[in-house]
C-alpha cells in the first residue's frame, strides 16, 4: 500500500482550487482568446485559413500573406504575428498569433500528459530555488549584520581588508614578525611598553633592556616591574623607552629579533620595531585609517610620508597620542 503525504484537507483544499477540473491552461487566457477569435473581424479570417489550409485551396505564398496581415501596421486587427518577432512560429492548426498562444499554454500542459508537465515544473522549481540562493545572498550582504562589515570584502576577511586591501603581501609583513605582534594586546600594539612587555612575556627579563632604560633615565621601579602585565606608566616614560631603543642596534637587536622571531628586513634599531613602515615593508602603503569620512590611507608615498589630513579627520584622543 503506497502511503500518501498529503492529508485529506490538503487533497480537499487542492479539488478546490482546481474546480475538481485537474491542471489546465489558465481559463481566463482561454476565454480572452476565445471572445476575440469570435469578433466579427477575426472570426472570418481564422475560419479562412483553416479551410484553406486543410484543403490546399491556396498557395503557402497566399497563406502566409493572410497570416501576416497587418503585421507591420497592426497585427491586432489580423491576429498576426508583429513584425518585430519574427522568430515566432506562426500556427495554421489552430491558425493565427492566438493559435500560437493556445498551442503554448497546451505544450506547457503537457498535450494531456501532465506527468510532461509535473517534470517541468519540478525543474523549473528546483532551478528557481538554487538561484533564489545566490541571489538573495548577494542582496542580503548589503545589509548583513548591519554596520559590522562596510563591504563584502570586510565579510569574507573578517575587517582585515579594512585594515589593508595588500592583503597577500600583509600576510607575508605578518609572516615575517614572528611572535612580534600579542593578538591579546592590540589596542597598544606600537606602543614601546607593549613591546617590552611581549620580550618579556616569550623570554622573561632581557638584561640589555634594563641597562639601556636606566641610562636613559627610565625609572628603576619601571624597569624592576617589566614583568608585571598590569604595569602603567606615563607617556613621558615611554618616550624615555623609545628613545633607548633608538640605541639598541648591531648584536643586541640581533638577540631580540631571534627571541621574537622577527625575519623582516631593514630593522636598523630596536625602535624599528614599532614603526610601521618597517614592520610592513611590502604593504605599508596599502594601511588605512577608519575616519568619520570613511577609510583614509596612512602614507601618501613609499618614503612613508603621513597622510596629513589625518590630524583633522581621526579623534582628538588618538592624534594627542602620536604628537
Amino acid at each position: 500500500m503506497v502511503v500518501s503525504v498529503l492529508t485529506p484537507l490538503q487533497l480537499n483544499a487542492g479539488a478546490g482550487l482546481l474546480q475538481n477540473q485537474g491542471l489546465a491552461p489558465n481559463a481566463a487566457l482561454v476565454t480572452v482568446i476565445a471572445d476575440y477569435n469570435n469578433t466579427a473581424l477575426i472570426s472570418p479570417l481564422l475560419d479562412t485559413i483553416s479551410v484553406a489550409t486543410a484543403g490546399n485551396i491556396l498557395s503557402p505564398s497566399n497563406i502566409n500573406d493572410l497570416e501576416t496581415l497587418g503585421a507591420v501596421d497592426c497585427p491586432a486587427l489580423s491576429d498576426s504575428v508583429p513584425d518585430n518577432y519574427p522568430s515566432l512560429p506562426t500556427s495554421n492548426d489552430p491558425p493565427g498569433f492566438t493559435g500560437l498562444l493556445t498551442d503554448t499554454a497546451n505544450t506547457y500542459m503537457g498535450n494531456g500528459d501532465l506527468s510532461k508537465f509535473v517534470q517541468a515544473l519540478s525543474i523549473a522549481d528546483g532551478y528557481a530555488s538554487q538561484t533564489n540562493t545566490f541571489v538573495n545572498s548577494a542582496v542580503n550582504s548589503q545589509t548583513y549584520l548591519g554596520n559590522t562589515f562596510t563591504t563584502t570584502n570586510d565579510m569574507i576577511t573578517g575587517d582585515i581588508t579594512t585594515v589593508n586591501l595588500a592583503t597577500t603581501a600583509f600576510a607575508q609583513d605578518l609572516a615575517n614578525l614572528g611572535n612580534l605582534i600579542a593578538l591579546n594586546n592590540l589596542d597598544n600594539l606600537g606602543a614601546p611598553l607593549a613591546l617590552v612587555q611581549r620580550i618579556v612575556a616569550i623570554v622573561g627579563n632581557v638584561p640589555v633592556l634594563s641597562i639601556y632604560f636606566i641610562e636613559q633615565g627610565v625609572p628603576e621601579d619601571v624597569v624592576i616591574n617589566l614583568n608585571n602585565p598590569t604595569i602603567s606608566v606615563a607617556d613621558s616614560v615611554q618616550k624615555l623607552m623609545y628613545e633607548a631603543m633608538l640605541r639598541i642596534t648591531g648584536d643586541n637587536l640581533a638577540q631580540i629579533l631571534r627571541v621574537l622571531g622577527v625575519t623582516t628586513t631593514g630593522i636598523a634599531t630596536m625602535a624599528d620595531l614599532l614603526n610601521p613602515v618597517r614592520l610592513f615593508p611590502l604593504s605599508f602603503q596599502s594601511l588605512t585609517a577608519p575616519t568619520a569620512q570613511g577609510l583614509r590611507a596612512i602614507y601618501t608615498n613609499n618614503t612613508g610620508s603621513v597622510n596629513s589630513n589625518l590630524a583633522n579627520e581621526l579623534p582628538l584622543y588618538v592624534v594627542s597620542s602620536l604628537s
